[in-house]
């Protein structure tokens, strides 16, 4: 599920974890299955999000804090372009850039990627088995992999919907956007840029352990 605007409070859902940020509280859910839900409240201090420790059934995790003028948001349907911004966030990229998407066609963000790559920039790519058949992306996918570029696809029975990219293990992008015209010029969409080297680095991790499961993943 993307982030969503509702009553003037953002709904971030991750996995497990679902993130209800207001202008004077945080409250944090964690869900483990069909155990219990442990929530707690944290005031924002200082136009900071104080450090929340969430409990449940098998253990507890840590949510960094994040401050307010570390998150920027960008909506399609208020042409606020976030593909624009995403260009602008891969061009900036001096060391690394981890991208796992479920739809990328976009022209312009696939010269993005290459032109990181051809500055050095070591770039992985992970998307969806089924999307990378289609004839639009399997030509994008081709540009990127002629670019010497690696690319994992999914091979276990799920979709890749995951839709992110780390860039120098210090920022990540994510939100309900693909890669795409249609995602860029149709569809209600929404993307979200967090500067925050915790995050980033959770997400990074997520991208590794899936970019060395043998098992769920292989070389496209």
């Amino acid at each position: 599920m993307p982030p969503t605007l509702r009553g003037g409070k953002y709904y971030i859902m991750n996995k497990k974890l679902i993130c209800l940020i207001s202008s004077i509280t945080i409250t944090v859910i964690f869900v483990t299955g069909c155990g219990n839900i442990t929530t707690q409240n944290k005031k924002i201090e200082n136009g900071k999000i104080q450090k929340v420790q969430v409990t449940s059934n098998n253990g507890s995790t840590n949510i960094s804090s994040v401050s307010s003028g570390n998150v920027s948001y960008y909506f399609s349907n208020e042409k606020e372009h976030p593909d624009i911004q995403l260009i602008n966030l891969i061009n900036s990229s001096t060391k690394t850039l981890d991208i796992a998407i479920y739809s990328l066609t976009k022209k312009d963000i696939v010269n993005a990627i290459i032109q990181a790559k051809n500055r050095a920039v070591t770039v992985r790519l992970m998307t969806d088995r089924t999307e990378a058949k289609a004839i639009s992306q399997r030509e994008e996918l081709q540009l990127i992999k002629n670019a010497e570029i690696p690319i994992k696809i999914n091979t276990h029975s799920g979709l890749l919907h995951d839709k992110f990219t780390v860039v120098d293990g210090s920022v990540v992008a994510t939100g309900s956007f693909n890669y795409t015209n249609n995602a860029t010029y149709v569809n209600d969409e929404n993307l979200i840029i967090i500067r925050n080297s915790n995050v980033a680095q959770g997400y990074d991790k997520n991208f590794n352990n899936m970019w060395n499961d043998n098992t769920n993943y292989t070389n496209y």
